[in-house]
C-alpha cells in the first residue's frame, strides 16, 4: 500500500488521464512498483525507482493481467474503455435558401446563314369544277337625259348651247331635238350635236319663212372613253332667234 501511495503521489498531476494507453502505462507501473516490488522486496524497492521512470513501453505486452490490478485501477480502465454512446439522430433538413435573382439576358447571337431552298413540292390534283350558277335577271337599261327651255340666239354670235348632258364612259345612241324660231324672213339657222368637242351630227336650214318655228332633230352613235358632255349648239345668221323645248337622250348600248 505504501508503494501504491508513492506511485499515486508521484503522478498526482496525471489523475485526469483519459486515454487507455496512458492508464495501462500507469497500471503497469503500479504493478511493477506495487505487485512485483512486494514479491521481490529484497531486490527492488519503490524508493529505488524515480516517479515516471517506468513507461508502458518498458512493460511486455500481455505481462499485466486484470487480476494484478487494484479495484480502483480496474474501475479506471472500465471508464476509459467504455463503449462510445449511441450516435445521435440526424438533425432535420434546414429550410432551402431563397432562389437567387435571375442573371441578365446575354446579347443575341448573330443570325445564322440561310439554309438552302427546299425542293418544290409536287403539284396538287386539280379540283372538280363547281356547279354553274343560275343566270341572273336581265338588267334594265336606264337612259340618261336632259331638257332645257327658251334660249336666246343672238344674230351673228358664236354658236349657243341650248341643252347639254354629262354621261359616263360607254357606248351610246344619242337622240336630240329643239324648236327654232327667228324674227326675220329667209334666214339661215345651224345646229350641231357634239360629244365633248367633236361634232357627231349637224343640221342647217336656209330661207326660213318669216316668224317661223321649225323643229330640228339630231341623232348619232358615239363611244366615250371617259365622262363626257353631250350638247346641242345653234346659231342664226341675220336676225335674232331662239331655241325652245330642247332635249337630249343618251341610251347605253353595253
Amino acid at each position: 500500500m505504501k508503494n501504491r501511495a508513492v506511485i499515486n503521489s508521484g503522478h498526482q498531476e496525471r489523475r485526469q488521464w483519459s486515454m487507455p494507453s496512458i492508464v495501462v502505462a500507469g497500471a503497469a507501473l503500479f504493478i511493477a512498483l506495487g505487485g512485483s516490488a512486494v514479491a521481490a522486496n529484497s531486490l527492488i524497492h519503490a524508493g529505488d525507482i524515480a516517479p515516471g521512470a517506468v513507461t508502458s513501453k518498458a512493460i511486455k505486452n500481455g505481462g499485466v493481467e486484470p487480476q494484478d490490478l487494484s479495484t480502483r485501477t480496474r474501475a479506471l480502465l472500465q471508464v476509459a474503455e467504455s463503449v462510445a454512446g449511441a450516435k445521435g439522430d440526424t438533425g432535420s433538413i434546414g429550410t432551402p435558401g431563397i432562389n437567387g435573382a435571375n442573371g441578365a439576358n446575354g446579347p443575341n447571337g448573330p443570325n445564322g446563314a440561310n439554309g438552302a431552298n427546299g425542293i418544290d413540292g409536287t403539284n396538287g390534283i386539280n379540283g372538280t369544277n363547281g356547279t354553274d350558277g343560275t343566270d341572273g335577271t336581265d338588267g334594265t337599261i336606264a337612259p340618261f337625259s336632259a331638257t332645257a327651255g327658251l334660249t336666246a340666239l343672238p344674230t351673228a354670235s358664236p354658236p349657243t348651247t341650248v341643252v347639254n348632258l354629262v354621261v359616263p364612259a360607254g357606248n351610246y345612241v344619242v337622240l336630240a331635238k329643239t324648236q327654232l324660231s327667228h324674227t326675220g324672213a329667209g334666214d339661215t339657222i345651224d345646229c350641231v350635236l357634239k360629244a365633248g368637242v367633236t361634232n357627231i351630227d349637224q343640221v342647217s336650214m336656209k330661207t326660213l319663212p318669216a316668224l317661223a318655228a321649225i323643229p330640228v332633230s339630231l341623232q348619232a352613235v358615239t363611244v366615250t372613253t371617259s365622262p363626257s358632255q353631250l350638247s346641242v349648239e345653234c346659231d342664226v345668221l341675220t336676225a335674232n332667234g331662239s331655241a325652245n323645248f330642247s332635249s337630249v337622250i343618251a341610251i347605253p348600248t353595253g
